[in-house]
């Protein structure tokens, strides 16, 4: 089913909606939230945390930069950053250990007994990522196997003790890595992976360059096309959801397979907090101005457009929270209550005065305090 992504009603701002706005310096490279802790990465080398439900800033560190990915369990932040891996001590700051790895860090993911790296070499000459490696680092620090693989990872997701990578050329498909070495595998799709995550169920899905979505589960595969431009973000809870670059944002199967169809670049898409009993899926898009975007997951239907000045880059999201950073270093969390909350009282025609929103920034601002 495809729907055209509504523009008739007037909009509110993100900042509206934020029960938090902080900076952290330079352009945003992720931000998470762990526990009563958000925390954020800049491309400038800036790591920040603060308490949710204050706002203080906990703490700040300086890195050569830039930061690029980042995990967290509930002791660590894991985050990449120019040729090395980081794990940071949560709740002071303090750096546990530094890993140098070979060539630019890429992607980070958490596992039960480890974590999982990827690296990659640029090859000017061709253009194009010419090598890469996966790494496994136990919580101490210290590499325990190290693989090098054909070309990047494009996605990085832990699947039973073992690191899944969705591929670029030459290789493409996926591959999987353990101790024993790596292991790699054909899609029915051809084409280089973009994206990629893994569902809860267990489940792995891939977004391609060519707008198809390869989904595995149990073992079998399943490929269903859904336009001819690439997959730029993706996100999986119990289904999947992606965001193309033509501006299309599209469902699993057990979603609906709904469309909705924006004049924009999708650039984040993710499920989140909602304005009902069902999951919500955010996504913004970029094209001279900003956009974000409130869906209903279930049939696809616009409940809230929210304008921002500055592209969106960065986005995380648990059941009542969703945080967005920005090109400017802008960090703005939405939570549910407050979301609900706004929503019934200030109708999406009705956008605050100018002193009004004055009025919510000095309060923002006396969270930090």
């Amino acid at each position: 089913m495809l729907r055209r992504a509504g523009v008739h009603m007037t909009v509110s701002s993100l900042t509206d909606y934020s029960s938090l706005v902080r900076e952290i310096g330079g352009e945003c490279a992720f931000v998470r939230v762990s526990g009563e802790l958000l925390v954020s990465g800049s491309k400038s080398g800036e790591v920040a945390c603060w308490d949710l439900d204050s706002g203080k800033e906990m703490w700040r560190s300086k890195f050569e930069g830039p930061c690029s990915n980042s995990d967290s369990n509930k002791d660590f932040l894991f985050f990449t950053e120019s040729d090395r891996v980081h794990a940071i001590v949560l709740s002071s700051g303090d750096e546990a250990w530094c890993v140098e790895l070979e060539g630019s860090s890429d992607l980070v993911r958490v596992s039960s007994e480890c974590i999982w790296v990827t690296s990659s070499v640029y090859n000017f000459e061709i253009q194009d990522y010419s090598e890469g490696s996966v790494w496994k680092i136990d919580y101490s620090g210290k590499v325990r196997w190290k693989g090098d693989t054909i070309g990047r990872a494009w996605s990085l997701s832990d699947f039973q003790g073992q690191a899944i990578m969705g591929l670029s050329r030459p290789k493409c498909g996926y591959a999987i890595a353990s101790e024993t070495g790596i292991e790699y595998l054909e899609l029915e799709e051809k084409k280089p992976v973009t994206a990629g995550c893994k569902l809860d169920g267990g489940g792995i899905v891939f977004g391609h360059s060519n707008g198809s979505v390869t989904e595995i589960y149990g073992g079998v595969s399943s490929t269903v096309s859904l336009g001819d431009s690439a997959i730029r973000a993706m996100d999986c809870g119990s289904s999947w959801v992606v965001g193309l670059d033509s501006g299309v944002v599209s469902t699993g199967e057990s979603l609906g397979s709904w469309k909705i169809e924006s004049m924009e670049s999708i650039d984040v898409v993710s499920f989140g907090p909602s304005l009902e009993d069902v999951a919500g899926i955010w996504y913004s898009s970029w094209n001279d101005k900003g956009g974000v975007f409130l869906v209903d997951s279930s049939i696809g239907s616009l409940q809230l457009e929210l304008s921002h000045e500055s592209r969106i880059v960065a986005c995380f999201a648990t059941e009542h929270t969703i945080c967005f950073g920005d090109i400017s270093g802008c960090i703005h969390v939405i939570e549910k209550e407050v979301l609900r909350r706004r929503f019934g009282r200030l109708p999406e025609t009705d956008i605050e005065s100018g002193r009004e929103s004055e009025l919510r920034k000095k309060i923002r601002a006396l969270r930090g305090a």
